[in-house]
């Protein structure tokens, strides 16, 4: 991310946003999101080492978020990335972005997403040593992984009353200093973008990416670009975060973040991004690390999604 200005699997559906009634049905018709669960998660991401396209850490985290996945009854698509590199005749990037279904019948659909890939190098640590040194992405990566496959478990078990797609977007991380500003830099988001250039028919209804969300500290601010296309989604899920007690949720606007919602706002998808800015210290460092992620900043985000999609939806289902 930075900062700046299925086909076959579901069926195109009218871009319609329901908010929220003042009145949520009772919460004991909500599943139960398990923050420890999460942390465990991204622990097992961290643990296959940097999640760096081409490397083998990389292919096995790959295949066990697949494995996850799949246990959990969904209807999953591994689809191929190929990127030409702009500054190098000849060179692709490649990764594969991850598609997950529940419920591929309902036409109404939600994307829930996050990237799964992480940095290359820590070009942001105060160490200049450290600065060509991989990121393990404890906060920048496994976090947002780690809460959509605790919501997949969440659907396996308590189906939803819409439809609910899971992306997760490789070739995130990869951008360049200079994107931008420089054509010949790469850029930031490459998996989102090739997923909307691949998919066109794709319509949801509203999307909503999750990206260093496990922050000890955690404060998400209502993020730029969000707020200038996608208004309705953002108030839609603030009203969430604020009935489940959801502090971290904060209710100014934040700075415009170039990230995986880019491309589907572009295309007319009202996507936003929830991130918590300014971004932690954490950020594009060596200490991207598991000891700064919390369980509580994690069910925070976890029990909005759950508000959303069983408690909103629901009602918009029945009204």
């Amino acid at each position: 991310m930075l900062i700046t200005g299925l086909a076959g699997l579901v069926v195109a559906i009218v871009l319609v946003i329901a908010l929220t009634r003042s009145d949520p049905p009772a919460p004991e018709a909500r599943p139960s999101f398990d923050g420890d669960r999460a942390l465990a998660l991204a622990a097992e991401q961290v643990a296959f080492g940097p999640r760096i396209p081409g490397m083998p850490a990389h292919d096995s985290t790959r295949a066990w978020i697949v494995a996850q996945l799949r246990a959990r009854g969904a209807r999953v698509a591994e689809l191929p990335v190929s990127v030409p590199h702009p500054r190098e005749a000849g060179r692709t990037m490649e990764g594969t972005n991850i598609f997950a279904s529940f419920d591929t019948t309902a036409q109404r659909r939600v994307l829930l997403a996050a990237h799964w890939d992480t940095r290359a190098v820590a070009d942001n640590d105060p160490d200049p040593t450290k600065r060509f040194e991989p990121v393990l992405g404890a906060n920048d990566g496994a976090s947002g992984v780690a809460v959509l496959l605790e919501m997949a478990r969440l659907l396996s078990e308590n189906p939803a009353p819409v439809g609910v797609d899971l992306v997760f977007f490789d070739l995130e991380d990869m951008g360049e200093p200079g994107f931008g500003e420089d054509s010949s830099a790469v850029a930031y988001a490459l998996g989102s973008a090739a997923f909307v250039r691949q998919h066109p028919g794709y319509r949801p209804a509203y999307g909503i990416l999750l990206d260093m969300i496990g922050d000890r500290s955690l404060r998400i601010p209502k993020e730029g670009y969000s707020m200038q296309a996608a208004p309705a989604v953002v108030e839609m899920v603030w009203s969430a975060a604020a009935r489940v007690g959801a502090t971290a949720f904060a209710p100014e606007t934040g700075a415009p973040i170039y990230d995986d919602h880019i491309a589907f706002l572009q295309n007319g998808i009202p996507m936003i991004d929830l991130i918590q800015t300014p971004f932690p210290d954490s950020w594009h460092t060596t200490s991207d690390t598991m000891d700064r992620l919390s369980a509580a900043s994690l069910a925070q985000v976890g029990r909005t999604l759950v508000e959303v999609l069983w408690g909103i939806e629901a009602e918009r289902a029945t009204s």
